[in-house]
């Protein structure tokens, strides 16, 4: 890991003073959990490093304690004694992303495939190639599809991010699944709202598409985003923030807000923010509990909102390059 003593470097292009922040620092913070191609990073009133020398790339809370994926080949579990242990380990695949649910885990892994892990055994249970469409998964680049991201709603649906392949659903755990969004929308996220069960939201390339009926229909809002292009989506609160860059490879990303019931409404989110980042503020890199929210960014910076992405300020940089983020 990079040295972390200068973490608390002023943030950049601050466009409003730190007098801003003054009634926001006094409510407790929560703590970060960031994982970067060194190591998972832990920043609340003091910080530490674990996993280190491993790049995280995906992570998740459970009521069972923290699971994550290192080197994308293998899972590891932290208890509630703050102990891990290695939970599987592949060799013909890559792991990209993790969901716990009721007393199991998910892994979205490359080819388009899931595993399972429960009861400490480990199984490849679903390739999707039965599904409606399938023959129609792509990628721009010409290689097999990739299972990008995944949510679990309230009442137990199952949403899986295929990239490029659009939502599937299952309501049964896994057995059998449905295809919901168009497939040329190029997901990069998909989010439910734990207290909204028919609520879907996802980041495409195609700006933000939303869902009020599980998937089975779909409206899209680009309205005031500079591009369309987004990797990345959180709700703080009654708040949708959402990631928008001008494509794959680009040089002017930003994240923006809005409200989760008034479309055409994005603003951009610059109050301690940079005018631009130079890259994409990534799938699984935007996070919130409550009225709070944190990102990080490829080169090492983290920012932190306390007030739903009304304003931002900068709480570290010169980290690893960021995968992923998570409060708790």
């Amino acid at each position: 890991m990079k040295d972390t003593t200068r973490q608390l470097a002023e943030p950049i292009a601050r466009k409003q003073t730190d007098t801003d922040f003054a009634n926001a620092e006094a409510i407790h913070q929560p703590q970060i959990v960031v994982g970067t191609s060194e190591g998972l990073l832990f920043i609340d009133s003091e910080q530490h490093i674990e996993l280190e020398g491993n790049s995280i790339t995906d992570l998740a809370l459970s009521q069972d304690g923290l699971w994550a994926i290192a080197n994308r080949n293998s899972v590891w579990h932290r208890n509630s004694t703050n102990r891990w242990h290695q939970v599987a380990s592949v060799n013909d695949s890559q792991l990209n992303c993790i969901l716990p649910i009721e007393g199991e885990v998910l892994v979205g892994t490359s080819g388009a495939c899931l595993i399972r892990i429960a009861d400490g055994n480990m199984h490849r249970i679903n390739c999707f190639q039965t599904v409606e469409g399938r023959e129609e998964w792509y990628t721009p680049w010409g290689g097999p599809p990739d299972v990008r991201s995944m949510a679990v709603s309230q009442s137990g649906e199952i949403y899986v991010n295929i990239h490029v392949g659009g939502i599937l659903r299952s309501s049964n755990r896994g057995e059998s699944w449905q295809p919901t969004i168009d497939v040329h929308a190029d997901v990069h996220q998909v989010r439910t709202l734990l207290d909204r069960p028919e609520l879907l939201l996802a980041a495409t390339a195609e700006g933000l598409a939303m869902s009020r009926d599980r998937g089975n229909s779909w409206s899209f809002d680009r309205a005031n985003l500079h591009a369309a292009y987004s990797r990345a989506i959180a709700v703080c609160k009654d708040t949708i923030l959402m990631t928008a860059s001008t494509g794959p490879r680009t040089n002017k990303a930003a994240i923006y807000r809005r409200p989760l019931e008034e479309s055409g409404k994005f603003e951009k989110c610059d109050r301690g923010l940079p005018e631009w980042f130079s890259s994409n503020i990534d799938t699984g890199t935007v996070a919130t509990l409550g009225n709070c929210a944190a990102f990080g960014t490829s080169d090492g910076q983290i920012f932190l909102s306390n007030d739903a992405g009304l304003t931002w300020k900068q709480i570290a940089t010169g980290l690893a390059s960021i995968h992923c983020v998570s409060l708790a």
